[in-house]
């Protein structure tokens, strides 16, 4: 328990000290999210590794992830999907309409890639790596947009719809995917029944929005606007999972749910306070913590034989600095100094230690 409560405050600490730093040296064009993940990094796996994974931070990791899914789907302006009014004699381009020609270009630019990798003997799946390629992480857009304060700007909106569509097509995507090569995962129109709870949710949400008996119970210590938004995500993130379907896709949905509602701005506000200043920066935070840099870049070494399959040896005698060749007879006294990939450098010890004792 104590250090589970150590991590839990290393990482909250953190979070805190962050936009501070960020502040304090006027790094103003590194977005905070960016700035969480590198203390994240400098503070895990592959940095001085004082935050151990335990159930506390899995969950409010988790938590944060999935609020911030809800948020993203909150930050839809749905007047983006109909023509803007004419603004000097011209009329804006539909947002919803550019963003999808922008997604379909990328999808296609995407597909040549996976199709190249392929054609050199790098992957198997063309249209896996597709899906990965094309997507885009909402998020990292989404809180980065906020930063810059761009998310009520047309162009705002249309990097936003961007992201959005390249997740939801990319995730719908994989889900058929997955149930076509393994059909024990899960039925694809199944998520038809999870779209079909939210327009149930969407209506009885209408409804009750309408009952003077809410406004009452919205203020003091009952806050059953707050309640309903966090009851939504749960069941809905529940019900997708049931369903065989991302867990970010009910949270995302809720979002979307909520913000059809067309909730007053004092209330999105308070949803923001809980996202943004606690639960999101935690995920952040944890990405950065369970990056291990290392092993990614020994395995990026072992790519290529010339770099990662290979050892550095010197021995030392006395003064004197050797480089081995294959004539090289070891003395008593002489001190070899051996660099290079783990696994690799293990074999070598192993093999000394077979000859010569």
């Amino acid at each position: 328990m104590h250090a589970s409560l150590s991590s839990l405050v290393i990482v909250i600490v953190a979070a805190f000290l962050t936009p501070l730093l960020l502040h304090r040296f006027r790094l103003r064009m590194i977005p905070v999210v960016v700035a969480e993940i590198i203390v994240g990094i400098i503070i895990g796996k592959t940095g001085f590794n004082i935050v151990e994974q335990d159930m506390w931070l899995e969950t409010l990791s988790t938590l944060g992830f999935l609020f911030l899914m809800f948020l993203s789907g909150l930050e839809i302006d749905f007047s983006a999907f109909a023509n803007k009014k004419e603004r000097k004699g011209e009329k804006e381009p539909n947002a919803f309409f550019v963003a999808s020609i922008i997604f379909v270009g990328i999808f296609l630019v995407s597909l040549g890639l996976s199709y190249t990798f392929v054609w050199f003997g790098y992957i198997d799946n063309a249209f896996l790596m597709t899906l990965i390629i094309s997507t885009i992480s909402l998020g990292v857009v989404v809180p980065t947009l906020k930063d810059a304060h761009l998310m009520k700007t047309t162009i705002g909106q249309t990097i936003l719809l961007i992201a959005v569509i390249a997740d939801l097509v990319t995730m719908v995507l994989l889900a058929v995917f997955v149930s076509t090569y393994d059909p024990s995962h899960g039925n694809t129109w199944l998520l038809l029944g999870l779209f079909l709870v939210g327009v149930l949710f969407y209506f009885a949400g209408k409804y009750f929005k309408k009952r003077s008996f809410i406004e009452t119970m919205a203020k003091g210590t009952i806050q059953i606007g707050t309640r309903a938004v966090f009851a939504l995500i749960i069941v809905l993130v529940a019900l997708s999972e049931t369903l065989g379907a991302e867990n970010i896709l009910g949270a995302f949905l809720a979002g979307v749910l909520v913000s059809l509602l067309a909730p007053n701005q004092d209330f999105v506000h308070k949803l923001d306070s809980f996202g943004y200043g606690f639960f999101i920066p935690i995920f952040f935070v944890m990405v950065g913590v369970n990056l291990d840099l290392r092993l990614l870049f020994t395995q990026f070494l072992r790519q290529f034989p010339f770099l990662g399959d290979c050892i550095i040896v010197r021995i030392f005698r006395g003064h004197e600095s050797i480089v081995p060749h294959e004539d090289t007879e070891m003395r008593i006294g002489d001190r070899m100094i051996v660099t290079g990939s783990e696994e690799y450098v293990k074999e070598l010890r192993e093999l000394l230690e077979g000859e010569y004792h």
